[in-house]
């Protein structure tokens, strides 16, 4: 749960783009097809004086799929409680690290520095994701956060929140 500060307000929530996660879940969808593709093959294929072993080979891809439902869990896990929350007066940056480890970080918007974006390939062109890091002037010299949506209305956002914690200075 996150604490805010007396009198702070949240402006806007950031996630990862929807394609960081079909990037993750493809190989593990893809590992689950092929062990039922695999489980079919051998029940239909195998001889008839090996119908014995089709019990134990479906077995094993029960199995296989109790870690496949075990493995999808960990990765939506991961990819939901991965966010930014930018507030009026500081950006909060949670990241899951598998199930039972959380790293919360912030940074004070008048100490921003600089705010990047880097968009690579076609892709996170098309899709309109990309990388956001933050340089600020405290203890930790670098905030990123990869597969952003709309990467370049969150810099602008977190800019503009940035300029308006900045005094201004009196000529």
């Amino acid at each position: 749960m996150l604490l805010f500060r007396e009198g702070e307000t949240a402006r806007a929530t950031y996630y990862h783009h929807g394609f960081l996660l079909f990037l993750e879940l493809a190989p593990v969808v893809l590992f689950a097809c092929v062990i039922v593709a695999l489980a079919l093959l051998g029940v239909t294929q195998l001889p008839d004086e090996y119908t014995l072993f089709i019990p134990l080979l479906l077995l094993g891809a029960v199995a296989f799929l109790h870690i496949f439902w075990i493995v999808l869990f960990v990765v939506l896990i991961d990819f939901s409680l991965d966010f930014w929350v930018l507030t009026d007066r500081r950006v909060i940056a949670v990241e899951q690290r598998g199930l039972f480890s959380q790293s919360v970080g912030e940074f004070e918007l008048a100490k921003i520095q600089d705010v990047m974006v880097e968009v690579n390939g076609i892709l996170g062109t098309m899709l309109d994701y990309g990388t956001i890091k933050v340089s600020t002037a405290g203890e930790h010299q670098d905030f990123s956060f990869r597969y952003m949506r709309n990467p370049n209305a969150v810099r602008d956002a977190i800019l503009e929140a940035s300029i308006a914690q900045k005094p201004v200075a009196q000529a």
